[in-house]
């Protein structure tokens, strides 16, 4: 094997893509589109072998630091591809631009195919144009537009692929979407983000992948904000916009002697098990978001660390309780709870209940999540939750 700095933008990708299909296999068309484009042409800044890393580059950052420009990480866009099930001719609407994922996606969609790339950010899209042009992929649309709004001169589209966070679907995305296309959307909710693959069937959005994968937050004005706020020492907590917080109550809370349990529940290392008990948690607290303590709530006891990178956490008014881990069992950690605040023991065994109930019913699944425009409900919805967003509703059922 040659030695990375002597190996070709070719060699280099090639060897990207086997580390790709070394963690799982890929469809035939996919894995052929990420060995054509050429990654090191968008980004033109970085060493070839810098470029062909496994890891998302950050081209640009807004005033409070969130990414607003950046070329994905390649196995994300594999297996984001791969949920969205590009075919030949089909007309396809990429929300977020960067370059190399329009040029995936024109290799999927073929000559007769047609790819709209859309981004807030006008420097975005003029680097872009300059990297398709380099590229030699000349008939992809590169538009500056506001991603909420879609692009209704070229709908509807067969595909639409959403590259930010959001913690809204809106109405045009709908609309612009053909009866039976897929969508994919890394849906923000109750301070989770989760890349969700849906296909629209009778109006409605029907979830069928659910990935780990988060973005950065979607541009705009008046796009609703995800909000941190800061308690005692640095601890952090992330929530949604919906969701309300009394700083002062739990900055007292977290003064308090704490409370911890066990819950016998052992997760082991694999990442769908905190995907599907994240979820479930979501759906059966009242509130959830995700903690980030300090190290004097954090400190070492019965349950030891929380869960990184931050943690499940639901409170009350003047109580807040979140996941850790415990000791270590040979097969995996046990997952336990830290609660604070004057109703920390009746919060904290709600919370462990809620983590065996996961665990005896439905560990290793995932749900289904239906997104429905206001004003349309199914006349028999399926039992689940219901959460309300500005142009839509999202019902998260465990079947």
């Amino acid at each position: 094997m040659l030695p990375i700095a002597d190996a070709s933008p070719v060699q280099l990708r090639n060897a990207m893509v086997e580390r790709i299909l070394a963690a799982g296999p890929v469809p035939m068309a996919v894995e052929a589109a990420l060995r054509t484009v050429p990654r090191e042409l968008f980004l033109p800044n970085l060493p070839p072998e810098v470029a062909y890393q496994d890891r998302t580059v950050v081209l640009k950052r807004d005033v409070y630091g969130n990414p607003v420009g950046s070329v994905s990480q390649p196995s994300v866009i594999a297996a984001m591809l791969e949920a969205l099930r590009v075919e030949p001719g089909q007309r396809i609407l990429e929300l977020g631009s960067g370059g190399y994922g329009a040029a995936l996606l024109a290799r999927l969609a073929g000559r007769t195919g047609s790819v709209v790339s859309l981004d807030l950010d006008e420097a975005v899209v003029h680097r872009t144009h300059e990297c398709l042009r380099v590229a030699g992929y000349t008939g992809i649309t590169a538009l500056v537009g506001d991603g909420r709004f879609g692009f209704g001169l070229r709908a509807p589209y067969d595909r639409i692929i959403v590259t930010c966070d959001t913690p809204d679907v809106p109405q045009d995305w709908f609309d612009q979407l053909v009866e039976g296309g897929r969508i994919i959307i890394p849906l923000h909710l109750r301070g989770l983000t989760r890349t969700v693959a849906f296909t629209k069937v009778g109006g409605i959005l029907t979830s069928d992948a659910i990935r780990p994968f988060a973005f950065g937050p979607m541009q705009g004005f008046g796009v609703p904000r995800r909000t941190t706020v800061t308690l005692a020492g640095g601890a952090r907590l992330n929530v949604g916009p919906d969701q309300d917080v009394d700083i002062d109550a739990l900055v007292a809370a977290l003064a308090e002697p704490r409370h911890t349990v066990g819950t016998g529940v052992i997760l082991t290392p694999d990442d769908t098990l905190l995907l599907s008990l994240e979820l479930w948690l979501a759906t059966a607290q009242q509130t959830l978001g995700r903690f980030h303590p300090d190290t004097r709530t954090d400190q070492q006891g019965p349950i030891a660390s929380a869960v990184p990178p931050g943690v499940p956490a639901t409170w009350t008014d003047d109580t807040i309780a979140y996941l850790a881990l415990g000791q270590t069992t040979g097969t995996g950690l046990e997952l336990g709870v830290i609660a604070y605040g004057p109703h920390r023991v009746r919060l904290g065994d709600q919370l462990a209940h809620d983590v065996r109930a996961w665990n005896t019913e439905h560990r290793g699944q995932l749900p289904t999540i239906h997104v429905y425009p206001r004003g349309i409900v199914e006349k028999s919805p399926p039992p689940g939750r219901l959460f309300n967003l500005p142009s839509a509703q999202v019902l998260i059922s465990w079947g």
